[in-house]
């Protein structure tokens, strides 16, 4: 089953949702990691530990506006450096967050940090397409 992420702000237009950046992995990874990962209090507790919460936030089909935990695009850009950061570090708790993205079973021949990180690449570029599409608040939206 594959999966869609984009950006989403309450009034973004249609042509927004439709041309935003996307992955370079493809969505799945980082889709099946916004689910796994909540399933990972490890993973979760390291993501707060690095000061990274904002890339926590998320929507899913049947989730309303009020239901988010919105962030700004800066926030979301500051959460995925400090974790790039971290991963490119091999600090202890960029292993337990790669490990979790590790349970989405998705890779390629390339090492998965390096995987992991073109993730994160992606996901600060959709953020600054954002701020340039003037949303002051986003989050990432996952659907399968």
């Amino acid at each position: 089953m594959g999966a869609t992420v984009n950006a989403y702000w309450p009034g973004m237009t249609e042509e927004q949702l439709d041309s935003q950046p996307g992955f370079y992995n493809d969505d799945k990874p980082w889709g099946d990691w916004m689910a796994i990962r909540e399933e990972v209090p490890e993973a979760l507790a390291a993501i707060r530990g690095l000061g990274a919460e904002a890339i926590l936030s998320l929507k899913t089909d049947g989730w309303e506006d009020d239901d988010v935990q919105w962030v700004t695009p800066q926030q979301m850009r500051d959460a995925a450096t400090k974790i790039r950061e971290a991963v490119a570090a091999r600090r202890p708790e960029a292993e337990v967050i790669l490990e979790s993205y590790r349970r989405t079973g998705l890779f390629t021949d390339e090492p998965l940090a390096d995987q992991f990180i073109r993730d994160l690449d992606d996901v600060i570029a959709i953020t600054r397409w954002a701020e340039e599409e003037g949303a002051s608040q986003l989050t990432l939206e996952v659907n399968w």
